[in-house]
C-alpha cells in the first residue's frame, strides 16, 4: 500500500521512501501504527519478491473483481491493446526460472528500437482497467491477441460477465485467420478493424470512394461530446469461411492531414523523378531498340512504385561524331546516330484526388451478423478509453534500478502500477457516473468546475485536506480536520462510500 500511495502521488521518486513519508502521518493514512525505520528499499525489494511468488496477475484479476462488485458497474464490453515501456540499463533472467517475463528488444511504441522493453495488454471497460497482463518486450500484438482469446473465458467468469451480451474489441492485430477461428469455436463476438492491406478491405474502400454522395450519413460524439459524421457503407461478407458484418466508414474529421500526408508523397516522388530524368539525359543508346527495352525496364523496376504522376518517354536523336581531331571535312567526322530518353512526368491530380478520399477511409467488421454499421463504430471509438490508460504507463520514475535489479521485481511492481490504475479508473467511473446521474458538478483544482473529473483531478484535490493532529505520551494521539472538508470532496467520498472520518480515523 505505501508504494501504491507513492505511486499515485507521481511528483516523487520510486525510492527512499523513508524520506518520502518523513512528514505525513503514517497512522492516519494506513490506519495502523507505522515507525518511519521500518520503511526502507530492502523491505519493499523483498515484498516484490513475495508478491511475485504469490501470483501477480491472480491478485489483479481478484482486485478488478471485487471492485467491480463493490460498486456495480456493468460491462457489455472490453478494449483490448498494449503497449511498450522502454526499460533502461541491462537486465538478464536467471536461467532456470519459468514463466517469467522476458526484457528485451521488439516492435517499440515509443520508437526505440535500440533499448530493450517490456510490454503491457490491458484490458478497459467503461474507462476502467479490468484486465491487465505484463508481457515479454518481444511478444506481438496479434499473439496477444490470441492468447487472451484463450484465457478470455476465464477472464469473463472472473468479472461475472455474461458472454451473450459481451464483445471482445481490439485494433487490427486482432484480425487474422487464427484469431476468427477461435472466437467461433468459443462463441466470442469481437469488434476490430479490417487491415487496408486485406483485399476485402481495399474493394470495400474503392466503392465507398465511387459512390460517396449515395452513402447514409451517421453521427458519432466522441469523448469529448463532440460530433463527428461519417458516411458509412455496411455489407455482409466473407472472410475465409467465416461470415463478417464489414461497415466501411468515410470521415473528412482528418481530411486535412492525410491530404499534407498524401502532399508529401507527391513531393518526394517528384525528387526521385527529377534525380532520374538527370540520369537519363546523360546516357546514350546506340539504337532505338535499346532506348525502348530501357523504358520497359524503368517502367517494370524503377517506376514500378510511383503512381501520383502520369509518365511517358520521348526518343530524342542527336548525330555522333568521332572522338579526336576534327576533320578538314565535317562530313567526315560523323559516325552515326545516338539516342537519349527525355523523361516527362505531371501529376495525377484526380489520382491524387481519390487517394486523399481512399486515405480517408476505414473498414471495421464484427463476426456478430445482427449489429449495424452505427454500433459497430460506437463500440470501436470506446478504444480510445485504453490509449488514454497508456499515458500513465509512460512516467520514468515508475522503474527504478535500485531495487528494481530482476525481471520478477520488475514484473510485480508492473502489477502493482496496474492495481493503481484500476483503482484510480474504477475511482473516476464511479465519481461521473455520480455526477451524471444527479446531474450534479465539483470543483476541481484551479475552480475549474467538472462534471467529468478527471482521475488526476480527483486525486488532486485531496491536497486541500489538511489534518491537525495532537500528540499525547501516553494515550492515541488526538486527530481531527484543521478545516471543514470542500463540498467537492464530500460528494466525491459519498459517491466513493469511504467514510467521511477516514483521514483522522487513526488506528482506532
Amino acid at each position: 500500500m505505501m508504494m501504491m500511495v507513492n505511486m499515485c502521488d507521481d511528483h516523487h521518486p520510486l525510492y527512499r521512501l523513508n524520506e518520502y513519508y518523513k512528514y505525513k502521518d503514517l497512522e492516519g493514512i494506513f490506519h495502523q501504527s507505522v515507525a518511519l525505520d521500518q520503511i526502507n528499499d530492502d523491505r519493499f525489494g523483498g515484498f516484490l519478491d513475495l508478491f511475485y511468488k504469490a501470483g501477480c496477475q491472480k491478485i489483479f484479476a481478484k482486485a478488478s473483481a471485487n471492485a467491480l462488485i463493490t460498486y456495480g458497474v456493468q460491462i457489455k464490453n472490453i478494449n483490448f491493446d498494449t503497449t511498450s515501456k522502454v526499460m533502461w540499463g541491462s537486465y538478464e533472467t536467471a536461467e532456470g526460472i519459468l514463466g517469467s517475463i522476458q526484457i528485451d528488444f521488439g516492435h517499440s511504441k515509443d520508437k526505440r528500437q535500440d533499448k530493450k522493453q517490456i510490454k503491457y495488454g490491458i484490458g478497459c471497460a467503461n474507462g476502467i482497467v479490468v484486465d491487465a497482463i505484463v508481457l515479454s518486450g518481444n511478444k506481438d500484438d496479434k499473439t496477444y491477441n490470441t492468447d487472451t482469446l484463450e484465457r478470455l473465458n476465464d477472464v469473463l467468469e472472473n468479472l461475472q460477465v455474461e458472454k451473450s451480451d459481451f464483445y471482445y474489441i481490439a485494433d487490427s492485430a486482432l484480425f487474422s485467420e487464427k484469431n476468427l477461428d477461435m472466437a467461433a469455436d468459443r462463441s466470442i463476438k469481437l469488434i476490430t478493424r479490417m487491415p487496408d492491406n486485406v483485399l476485402l478491405a481495399k474493394d470495400a474502400i474503392d466503392e465507398v470512394v465511387t459512390h460517396l454522395d449515395g452513402l447514409d450519413t451517421i453521427t458519432i460524439k466522441d469523448y469529448k461530446g463532440q460530433s463527428y459524421d461519417y458516411k458509412v457503407l455496411e455489407k455482409t461478407c466473407d472472410y475465409k469461411g467465416h461470415a463478417l458484418k464489414i461497415a466501411t466508414y468515410y470521415s473528412t474529421k482528418y481530411k486535412t492531414q492525410k491530404e499534407k500526408t498524401i502532399r508529401k508523397k507527391v513531393s518526394k516522388e517528384l525528387d526521385a523523378l527529377d534525380k532520374l530524368s538527370k540520369v537519363l539525359s546523360k546516357r546514350a543508346f546506340a539504337c532505338e531498340e535499346d532506348s525502348n527495352l530501357e523504358i520497359e525496364k524503368l517502367k517494370l523496376k524503377d517506376l514500378k512504385n510511383f503512381k501520383y504522376h502520369k509518365i511517358d518517354f520521348t526518343i530524342e536523336s542527336k548525330l555522333k561524331r568521332r572522338r579526336g581531331r576534327p576533320s578538314l571535312d565535317p562530313k567526315a567526322d560523323l559516325v552515326g546516330y545516338e539516342y537519349f530518353l527525355k523523361l516527362n512526368s505531371s501529376q495525377d491530380e484526380a489520382f491524387i484526388h481519390y487517394e486523399i478520399q481512399r486515405e480517408c477511409c476505414f473498414v471495421l467488421c464484427s463476426n456478430d451478423l445482427v449489429i449495424n454499421g452505427e454500433e459497430i463504430l460506437k463500440e470501436y471509438k470506446t478504444q480510445d478509453s485504453v490509449e488514454k490508460k497508456f499515458k500513465q504507463l509512460k512516467s520514468p520514475q515508475f522503474v527504478n534500478s535500485i531495487y528494481l535489479e530482476s525481471p520478477e521485481r520488475i514484473e510485480a511492481f508492473s502489477y502493482l502500477m496496474l492495481i493503481c490504475m484500476l483503482l484510480l479508473s474504477t475511482a473516476e467511473y464511479v465519481v461521473r457516473r455520480g455526477l451524471c446521474a444527479d446531474q450534479d458538478q465539483v470543483v476541481g483544482p484551479g475552480q475549474v468546475k467538472m462534471k467529468k473529473p478527471t482521475q488526476r483531478a480527483i486525486y488532486d484535490m485531496f491536497y486541500s485536506v489538511r489534518v491537525r493532529v495532537i500528540k499525547h505520551p501516553n494515550k492515541p494521539w488526538e486527530r481531527s480536520y484543521a478545516n471543514n472538508l470542500d463540498e467537492s470532496l464530500i460528494k466525491i467520498l459519498n459517491y466513493l462510500d469511504i467514510p467521511l472520518e477516514t483521514f483522522i480515523k487513526g488506528s482506532s
